[in-house]
């Protein structure tokens, strides 16, 4: 898999605030994750497309932590992404704000959508102008994505400037015809499994609906953003504490905990008093790293 981001990849995500790098993760890393989407979400798609019910576009939605193996649990906060996400918004420390796993199939609704943008369900305000207080997106294709498979489409930020305006957020309420030019310059991501799509909150883009007999589309969105940044948010992970956070917690490394809000080592944070009561929760949590430095 890719380990570093390109100069190229960095400038694309400047440009037009988006990367699209084929098998970033192998077919090895995929292959666990793939088998639990068919476990978990297996249902087989109808023969023909659905064309009129838009209503159950999100229906086959999870989020964190997964009923499902440590590589599925893990794979949003993988190295690579954490390393990737610093870099590209040039920070030291960042925070996993969104990860769920979506699966769609030919005729259980129309996944078609109008192109938009995603920042009214991350944030209050707009997104950021400024590089360290924006966000990155990542989608991952488990499955194999052709054009029948329902492909993520979007329009460059350089393009759709020059459509919209300069940092336009929203379709003109009245359509002077700028929807058909963005549609003519949208880009369609065909990708195999294991490939990552990285957009902005600024990125026109939209889902497209499944039309190949019996198919299936895997995916997982997962979103990051810089360390104390909290005008930016999707889930809190912890509402969802009566989930089963065991796996994770025993084995993410504290670099990995640390992008879920736990205290990194050498936090004032910890003393014996949170490190025994911690340990209570977790009791197979691996405190090592957390006790230096406590006495």
């Amino acid at each position: 898999m890719l380990t570093t981001l390109s100069p190229d990849h960095i400038n694309s995500w400047r440009q037009d605030g988006v990367i699209v790098i084929e098998k970033f993760f192998d077919r090895d890393e995929m292959e666990p994750i793939l088998r639990d989407y068919q476990r978990l979400y297996g249902k087989t798609g109808k023969e023909k497309a659905n064309l009129t019910d838009f209503s159950n576009q999100f229906e086959i939605i999870d989020v964190l932590p997964y009923p499902g193996s440590l590589d599925l649990n893990l794979i949003s906060l993988h190295p690579s992404l954490i390393k990737a996400a610093k870099s590209l918004l040039a920070v030291e420390s960042v925070h996993l704000y969104q990860s769920h796993t979506w699966a769609k199939f030919t005729g259980f609704s129309n996944y078609d959508q109008k192109f938009h943008c995603d920042y009214g369900n991350h944030t209050l305000t707009v997104p950021s102008t400024e590089l360290s207080s924006s966000t990155v997106n990542f989608l991952i294709y488990i499955s194999d994505v052709s054009n029948k498979h329902g492909p993520f489409e979007y329009v460059p930020k350089s393009i759709s400037d020059e459509i919209l305006g300069r940092r336009a957020l929203r379709l003109p309420k009245v359509d002077n015809g700028a929807y058909e030019k963005l549609q003519a310059a949208a880009k369609s991501v065909l990708a195999p499994s294991g490939s990552l799509i990285v957009y902005g909150l600024d990125v026109f883009h939209r889902g497209t609906n499944l039309t190949g007999s019996h198919a299936a589309r895997y995916s997982m969105t997962i979103s990051y953003k810089r360390a104390g940044n909290d005008g930016i948010g999707f889930h809190s992970w912890q509402e969802s504490k009566e989930r089963n956070w065991n796996m994770i917690i025993e084995h993410a490394s504290p670099d990995q905990l640390g992008c879920l809000g736990f205290p990194l080592p050498g936090s004032n944070f910890w003393n014996k008093t949170t490190l025994a009561q911690t340990m209570e929760r977790w009791p197979k949590w691996n405190s090592s790293a957390y006790e230096a430095g406590v006495y």
